[in-house]
């Protein structure tokens, strides 16, 4: 009876795992997807019309004029240089290099760039930074390594406490077998496991 009702505990942590992956991987697919779809957004009284051609560049509208971006790693940070009608740029640098985590911003143009014909590149930078896929980025700040393997973890002290017992102490004594309170001492660890795994998956 209790094997079988281990192998049920198996199976149920086993497929509530599987589920997680699968929408882990459709969360991906849908975030890729909504990365490369152009989108509009208004910004300093316009309307700007973003156009990705993939994730690192693209172009972006005004209406009146259309600037072209490309985005490039540097150092431990990111830079976006923004390409306008006639052939001018501008670069954006984002940096996070220091130990306290400190993020520092700076933009740098080409000699004849010209401020009172086209918005500046911070100003550009902003309006990507508005995109659906760089929103959805932000709010999702879950650790999902931590969350899986907390899942895992807690899955197998729930549903296979006997194994749990034999990795930890098991395999020191001969013939050995766990006490009814070192099976639910294991179960309880797992449960709590699975519960602070859950809360972490829905805060």
């Amino acid at each position: 009876m209790r094997k079988r009702r281990n192998i049920a505990f198996a199976v149920l942590i086993l497929a509530v795992l599987a589920a997680l992956v699968l929408s882990l991987s459709a969360c991906a697919e849908k975030q890729t997807k909504n990365a490369i779809e152009p989108y509009s957004i208004g910004w300093d009284g316009r309307v700007y019309t973003v156009t990705p051609i993939d994730n690192d560049k693209g172009t972006i509208s005004d209406g009146t004029n259309t600037y072209s971006y490309r985005y490039d790693a540097s150092g431990s940070g990111y830079s976006v240089t923004f390409t306008y009608p006639d052939g001018e740029t501008y670069r954006c640098m984002q940096n996070g290099s220091t130990s306290s985590g400190a993020v520092f911003s700076s933009g740098s143009t080409s000699p004849d760039f010209d401020f009172d014909k086209y918005p500046d590149g911070m100003t550009l930078k902003r309006v990507l930074e508005q995109s659906p896929s760089a929103k959805s980025e932000k709010k999702s700040t879950k650790n999902w390594g931590i969350i899986l393997f907390l899942l895992f973890v807690g899955g197998i002290n729930t549903a296979c406490p006997q194994l749990t017992w034999y990795l930890d102490v098991g395999w020191k004594v001969k013939d050995g077998e766990p006490s009814e309170a070192a099976l639910g001492w294991s179960r309880t660890v797992g449960v709590v496991l699975l519960i602070v795994a859950v809360v972490m998956m829905i805060v």
